[in-house]
């Protein structure tokens, strides 16, 4: 049984956060004093930010979805079973979970408050934060 249901959104802050990232890598290669010799570096540099920008925005957009919170620190999402492993890393703005499938799969999932509703990002929180009591 579920502790807690959300539908997963794109997160618009996490968009911005990694085109400026990606953007000041930009700057900073745009920037820098390259001597000629080292053109070939600097682009290969150049398109590989860009290309790292990409893939960053298609996985934040892959990030949609029911996501469920279960009994015993389990997740459901992407019609697996997820366990979190370690600590869960959780601020008021975002969090941060490891997970594992019984099968080895692993996923490092962000999540910020504006990818669910308030009242779901507000429950989540709470639940996340409250130790694990033993039975």
């Amino acid at each position: 049984m579920a502790q807690w249901h959300a539908e997963l959104r794109v997160s618009w802050r996490a968009q911005w956060i990694s085109l400026l990232l990606h953007g000041v890598a930009i700057l900073a290669l745009l920037l820098a004093p390259w001597p000629a010799s080292y053109t070939l570096v600097w682009m290969l540099l150049l398109t590989l930010v860009v290309f790292e920008c990409v893939r960053s925005q298609r996985r934040i957009r892959s990030r949609e979805g029911d996501i469920a919170l279960l009994e015993g620190g389990q997740i459901q999402w992407r019609q697996k079973r997820w366990h979190i492993t370690g600590h869960q890393w959780v601020t008021r703005h975002a969090m941060f979970l490891a997970m594992r499938t019984p099968s080895g799969d692993r996923e490092k999932l962000w999540l910020l408050s504006d990818s669910m509703d308030e009242e779901a990002w507000r429950q989540l929180r709470q639940l996340l934060l409250i130790p694990a009591r033993d039975a």
